[in-house]
């Protein structure tokens, strides 16, 4: 019996030695010696301009809403539709920052669901009667309502639509709901969460490094990835191509949109001019993967050079050169999403169901 106590002890001390030794392991791997603060505030400094430059320009498409109302004609609606080419490519800048302020009013869902509701669009037109905060009417406004809007008929039938009184009440009321809401978040970001994200050091899932790359991964998965390529393409529909489903479909601006966002979110990875996550990597002793996933953006964007703005053309001429486009960047999700948060500490804390 004591013989057997004695076996039990030892494995014990053992069992206790090697939990120690892995919980010393473990300290020792999160105990990054790098400056979390300073690259916070640097991070601050790319996002903080970006929602600046979002809320600057839908101003600027208020303002050329107005004078087209009050006028429809060729030149009105020209610089109607540039207004709103930027605004939509500046949202690209900031859609996968669902976190804060932006997921206190559930910011994507308010601005950019596709495909817009043609039906509903039209049933407020005709009875001038609608609530745009309605759950209802979330796929009858925002940045798709208004692609529709303005671009769904040739220049000379949408000038003759726009001599409906309620026609311009609506593109008027929806693009005053999109300034608001994004004037919300902006204002947030420049006075009380400016301080909030800058403090929020660590790698636990409220804090600033956690929400980012959280909202990074999620965001580049289902919205870039599957959002904007991979479901119009049929991925996510054995192979049958969802036309309907392209974002942006009337304007046929897909691609400069598909490019700002990558491009946006590429930026927050390197720190534009300043500390990134790549840094950190290298800090982590991770530059091997930091190395691979600054390859596979390189990849990725010269993937994406051979396609411009009609993202129709692309499935219909250019499919298979499209579906290695999106296996390009279907690669750097591994990376992305296990290695490079498992070399930072930080949990994943989303769920996806489609085996990546």
């Amino acid at each position: 019996m004591y013989k057997a106590l004695n076996i039990v002890s030892i494995g014990l001390v053992l069992l206790l030695g090697l939990f120690s030794c892995s919980e010393d392991k473990k300290e020792e791997e999160n105990d990054i010696d790098f400056d979390q603060p300073a690259l916070l505030e640097n991070l601050y400094l790319v996002i903080a301009p970006n929602y600046n430059q979002l809320n600057s320009s839908l101003s600027e498409l208020n303002v050329k809403v107005d004078s087209f109302i009050r006028s429809p004609k060729t030149q009105t609606l020209n610089e109607v539709r540039n207004a709103f080419e930027l605004s939509y490519n500046n949202w690209q800048k900031v859609s996968f920052l669902e976190f804060g302020p932006a997921a206190s009013v559930g910011l994507r869902t308010a601005v950019n669901v596709y495909p817009t509701d043609i039906n509903i669009i039209e049933q407020n037109i005709s009875s001038n009667s609608y609530n745009l905060d309605a759950f209802s009417n979330l796929a009858a406004k925002g940045f798709p309502a208004i692609d529709y809007l303005l671009y769904s008929k040739s220049d000379s039938s949408t000038l003759s639509d726009f001599n409906d009184n309620n026609r311009k009440l609506y593109l008027e009321n929806v693009c005053k709901k999109l300034a608001t809401q994004i004037s919300q978040v902006n204002n947030e970001w420049n006075t009380s969460y400016k301080e909030t994200f800058k403090s929020q050091i660590g790698t636990d899932i409220g804090s600033s490094i956690g929400l980012l790359i959280n909202n990074l991964n999620q965001h580049y998965e289902r919205n870039f990835r599957d959002g904007k390529i991979g479901i119009p393409l049929g991925i996510r529909s054995s192979g049958v191509v969802r036309l309907n489903d392209i974002e942006a479909k009337n304007s046929e601006i897909s691609f400069d949109l598909i490019k700002s966002n990558f491009d946006a979110m590429k930026n927050i990875y390197f720190g534009k001019n300043g500390i990134g996550l790549d840094d950190y990597l290298n800090a982590s002793n991770a530059s091997d993967i930091n190395s691979i996933i600054s390859s596979q953006i390189t990849k990725i964007e010269s993937e994406l050079s051979q396609f411009n703005g009609n993202m129709v053309d692309a499935i219909q001429n250019q499919n298979q050169e499209l579906l290695a486009t999106y296996q390009e960047i279907q690669k750097l999700i591994v990376y992305w999403k296990v290695d490079m948060p498992s070399r930072l500490g930080i949990l994943i804390t989303y769920q996806d169901n489609d085996g990546d």
